[in-house]
């Protein structure tokens, strides 16, 4: 799979041309790129450069891709731990993490790597909330960067950002100074890596970002893909790639968010927990009439995916003696896992 260009032709690009002719030239290689390469921004063939420096096996390679993703699940126990402040919940996370069905299904595609960066991107953001260091929010922008040079879909994710923002502002965990502090800061830091590049490299992350969003538009074009059936089939494809269990959940969280508020006094009152869910709904719901994605969004979504286990978690970790819950949780996960598994077709290149 890691070798084939039917299924990803990353590999096949790493090998073909060195990161800094990537960098260097990459809108005026691009066309001439297999399906894959051209169609995504570099960092996913530079990813593939730094795995040449340790093998130039591409079964190797794989196995470097499911370490590398199953990292995630640390940065997801750290975030929950920082952000929720439960241990328990935050190991339910973790745990949940690596069963996500539609993670597992693509293994070793570079689709399951794009949570570790979004991930890494909302750790450092976690720590600032807790010790409100400049060098974090320098982190946080330069991990940003890197996000978008692999994959910048997460920054839809930007929502749940403000929703804890506005919550930790609320609860004057934050100062309205250090919300500043952190976005001048997040931002020199993203300029900074910007410059770095370009001057290096002549790489204009930018121009690549809209030459992307172009190739996107134009495929679903000429591959005639409408809008309005996409909105059903995308749901469905969703709720069975984030897990059934888990989205169950995830429903049940959100009506009684909306149960239990009448008045604007309720809404002020929202918990950190129903400000993760409510952001959560609306980083979907602008996901999916955005109309970028129309259809695959079993593999294109497995960030969003990643980020459903944690109302899950919440839920499972305050019932008394969760750990039947859980495990009927995680069990459910696993089966739906190995079902899909058996349909996996493995390309002979």
């Amino acid at each position: 799979m890691v070798q084939s260009d039917a299924d990803t032709s990353f590999y096949t690009s790493a090998m073909s041309h060195s990161a800094t002719e990537i960098l260097s030239k990459f809108i005026a290689l691009a066309p001439s790129l297999p399906l894959h390469a051209k169609a995504n921004m570099p960092g996913k063939i530079l990813l593939f450069e730094v795995f040449k420096l340790f093998t130039s096996s591409p079964e190797a390679m794989g196995y470097l891709i499911i370490v590398l993703s199953s990292l995630g699940a640390l940065l997801l126990y750290g975030i929950c731990k920082r952000l929720f402040h439960n241990r328990k919940m935050a190991f339910y996370a973790f745990t949940l993490y690596i069963l996500v069905p539609c993670k597992l299904f693509f293994f070793p595609i570079l689709n399951t790597v794009t949570p570790v960066f979004m991930l890494l991107c909302f750790y450092f953001f976690a720590i600032y909330l807790e010790n409100k260091k400049l060098w974090v929010a320098w982190l946080l922008g330069l991990s940003g960067y890197i996000l978008i040079l692999f994959e910048p879909s997460p920054l839809i994710t930007g929502f749940v950002f403000i929703g804890i923002l506005i919550y930790a502002l609320k609860e004057k965990r934050l100062s309205k100074k250090d919300i500043y502090r952190l976005l001048i800061n997040t931002f020199l830091a993203f300029g900074v890596a910007y410059i770095i590049f370009y001057a290096l490299f002549s790489f204009n992350l930018f121009g690549a970002l809209l030459y992307i969003l172009r190739g996107a538009g134009d495929f679903n074009l000429i591959q005639g893909r409408g809008y309005q059936i996409w909105i059903i089939e995308n749901s469905k494809e969703f709720f069975y790639g984030a897990g059934i269990p888990v989205l169950v959940i995830f429903i049940y969280m959100t009506a009684n968010v909306f149960v239990q508020t009448r008045t604007l006094k309720d809404l002020a009152q929202w918990s950190l927990e129903n400000i993760f869910i409510i952001s959560l709904l609306v980083t979907y719901v602008v996901l999916l009439f955005l109309g970028i994605n129309r259809g695959e969004v079993t593999r294109l979504w497995i960030y969003l995916a990643v980020l459903f286990q944690v109302p899950a978690s919440i839920f499972i970790a305050k019932i008394n003696k969760s750990g039947a819950l859980f495990f009927l949780v995680a069990a459910t996960l696993a089966i739906q896992a190995m079902i899909t598994l058996h349909r996996v077709g493995f390309v002979i290149p």
